[in-house]
């Protein structure tokens, strides 16, 4: 397709938990499947009897976190109770970067030419 132009992306809309939709029961989880909790969105990793195991999904910035198991973040379980306040997530993503502000960052030390002395950056 010559001379066709690119098709505008659609400006993102930041989907949060609204606790108006029906809460998830047990069955509803499945590997892989993102669901919705006042604290973000999350993504099932293990499904247990009566528990499921997700990652928190607050890394947009750098997918590779998300790349497991094992994965790079912390799993955490929601029990019989946990599952009460979750909510299907849409299935149109939205950029969350929140856990961005986790990271540190640590300025490095540069040699100068000269040796014995340091430059600070």
């Amino acid at each position: 397709m010559r001379g066709a132009t690119p098709k505008a992306k659609r400006p993102a809309k930041k989907i949060v938990w609204t606790g108006n939709r029906a809460a998830m029961k047990h069955s509803d989880f499945r590997i892989g499947r993102e669901f919705l909790t006042g604290s973000g969105r999350w993504r099932c990793t293990d499904v247990g009897t009566r528990t499921v195991a997700a990652i928190k999904l607050d890394h947009d910035h750098d997918p590779w976190w998300y790349i497991g198991p094992p994965y790079k973040v912390m799993e955490s379980v929601f029990d019989e109770y946990d599952i009460e306040g979750c909510e299907p997530a849409p299935k149109r993503r939205t950029y969350d970067d929140s856990g961005r502000k986790q990271i540190v960052v640590v300025p490095r030390e540069i040699k100068s030419k000269r040796r014995g002395e340091r430059a600070s950056s």
